[in-house]
C-alpha cells in the first residue's frame, strides 16, 4: 500500500493534474496521463509525479518547439514513459472456429465471470489490425453477471463496449454467440463508451444456467473501490488467471476503437501492473477485475501492448452507466 505521505501527495496533484491533461494529450504522441512514482534507472524514487505516457520517446533535437512534455507543471514534476495502451479483444476470421486456442478446463455450460463471449456479427478488418482483410469475429471475456432494476430483473453478463458493440452500427438486440460451443446465448441489451466508461451489457438466453462465480478466483461478493496498492485478480478468456497491484486510480488514456468509432480518452481508470510477467492480453477485454473478498473494482478495458499493465473502468461508474447491479447469488434464469 502506499503510505500516507504518498496519498497526501497524491491529493494534492489530482487536480492539477485534471486541469492540465488535455493540454498534455493534445502534444504529438502522448498516449496517457496519470499520476505515479517517479523512475530513475528504472527504479522508484518515492516522489509522486504526474506520468506522461508516450508510444515512443524522442529527444528534445526530434521534436518541434513547443512538442515537448514540460519538466513540471505548475510545480509539479513530471516523468515520460514508453506506453501505448491498447484494445484488448482476439480477432477471429469469419470463417476460422471462433476458438483460436486450447481452453484451460473442461466446459461445463454454466454460464460464469471468465467465460468468453463474440457478437455473431462480423466486421470488415484489414492490416495492420489482421493479417489478411476481409469479415472477422471478435471475442472478449463476459466478466460478471449483472441484472437490471426490479421489476424487469433480467439476468445480463458484463462485458466492454467495444467487444459487444463492436463498431457504430450496433443495435439493441444484437446476438451473441459462445465461442466455446457456438451456441447463441445471449444479445445486446446496454452499452456505454463515454468518458470513464467502456462497457456493454448482454441478456442472457432464457433458460441459461448460470453461477455468480468467476471461474478460478471464487464467487462475487458485491463492488468496491479500488485503492492503490491493492492486490487484484482477474480472469480474462486470452490470458487465464492473473494477479496485479493497483497502482493508480488516476490514469486517463487515449485509445483507438478503429476507424469508425475513433480514439477515445477514458480519464480516471484504474491501472493494474502484474505481479509477475504479464496481467493481460488479447481476449480480456471485459474481464472482471476482483479485489479481496470477491469485491469487483473494475472491468477490463485495455493493457500495455506487452501486457504488464491493465487499465479498468471503476465498477461503480460501470454499473451506474449501464443502470446494472451485480449479481451475487446463484441463479438459473428462467423464460
Amino acid at each position: 500500500m502506499l503510505s500516507i505521505r504518498e496519498l497526501r501527495d497524491r491529493a494534492v496533484i489530482r487536480p492539477i493534474k485534471r486541469a492540465v491533461e488535455d493540454q498534455l494529450l493534445d502534444l504529438p504522441g502522448v498516449t496517457a496521463v496519470d499520476i505515479g512514482d517517479k523512475l530513475r534507472a528504472g527504479r522508484s524514487t518515492g516522489e509522486q509525479v504526474i506520468v506522461v505516457s508516450v508510444a515512443r520517446k524522442k529527444s528534445r533535437e526530434q521534436l518541434k518547439p513547443g512538442a515537448c512534455v514540460p519538466a513540471d507543471v505548475f510545480g509539479i514534476p513530471t516523468d515520460v514513459v514508453e506506453e501505448r495502451p491498447v484494445l484488448q479483444h482476439i480477432h477471429c476470421a469469419e470463417h476460422e472456429p471462433l476458438t483460436p486456442r486450447p481452453r484451460r478446463a473442461e466446459r461445463t455450460g454454466v454460464i460464469c465471470g471468465g467465460s468468453g463471449i463474440a457478437p455473431c456479427r462480423a466486421v470488415h478488418l484489414g492490416p495492420p489490425d489482421v493479417s489478411e482483410a476481409g469479415p472477422h469475429r471478435r471475442i472478449g471475456t463476459l466478466g460478471a453477471l449483472v441484472t437490471g432494476a426490479a421489476p424487469m430483473a433480467v439476468a445480463m453478463g458484463l462485458t466492454t463496449f467495444d467487444v459487444g458493440c463492436l463498431d457504430d452500427g450496433w443495435s439493441v438486440g444484437d446476438q451473441m454467440l459462445d465461442p466455446e460451443g457456438g451456441r447463441v446465448h445471449a444479445e445486446l441489451a446496454r452499452a456505454a463508451l463515454s468518458g470513464r466508461v467502456d462497457a456493454a451489457a448482454v441478456a442472457l438466453a432464457p433458460g441459461s444456467a448460470t453461477t455468480c462465480v468467476v471461474e478460478g478466483i471464487g464467487p462475487i461478493t458485491g463492488p468496491a473501490t479500488a485503492y492503490p496498492g491493492e492486490r487484484v485478480r482477474k480472469n480474462g478468456f486470452g490470458t487465464g488467471v492473473t494477479t496485479g497491484v493497483v497502482t493508480s486510480v488516476d490514469a486517463t488514456v487515449r485509445i483507438d476503437h478503429g476507424e469508425a468509432l475513433g480514439v477515445r480518452v477514458l480519464r480516471e481508470q484504474i491501472r493494474v501492473v502484474g505481479s509477475r510477467e504479464r496481467f493481460c492480453g488479447p481476449g480480456d477485454a471485459g474481464a472482471a477485475v476482483l479485489g479481496p473478498g470477491g469485491r469487483v473494482i473494475g472491468l477490463h478495458v485495455a493493457g500495455s501492448c506487452d501486457g504488464e499493465v491493465g487499465f479498468a473502468s471503476p465498477i461503480a461508474d460501470v454499473l451506474v452507466e449501464l443502470d446494472v447491479e451485480l449479481c451475487t447469488e446463484p441463479q438459473r434464469i428462467h423464460a
